[in-house]
């Protein structure tokens, strides 16, 4: 693949030097909005599934991180503009649901 710094379209063979960090992301993220769900209070249901799992993206990346290094060492840094996107997105997914309950 070759990395562009404009283009931010991947398929799934695109993300195969970064699987594991993705699937990190996404079983911490889905556990999130399943845990919202279930224990979150206030609002309705969409909207503690939305907020959890928006902060359990960012910590999924976090996670996904290590697991990354663990499973394909040095990988981390040879996809490096993929990683820097995926984590900027988690960021801005973790703050706008750190931030979503102050916007009403």
């Amino acid at each position: 693949m070759s990395q562009s710094d404009y283009d931010f379209e991947y398929s799934w063979e695109d993300l195969k030097p970064v699987r594991p960090m993705f699937v990190t992301v996404l079983v911490v993220q889905t556990l999130g909005l399943v845990a919202g769900v279930l224990f979150g209070h206030g609002g309705v249901w969409a909207e503690r599934a939305f907020v959890w799992g928006a902060i359990a993206t960012f910590l999924g990346y976090l996670l996904g991180l290590w697991v990354q290094a663990v499973m394909l060492p040095g990988s981390l840094e040879r996809n490096g503009v993929l990683v820097r996107r995926l984590g900027l997105l988690s960021a801005g997914f973790g703050m706008f649901g750190l931030l979503f309950p102050w916007l009403d």
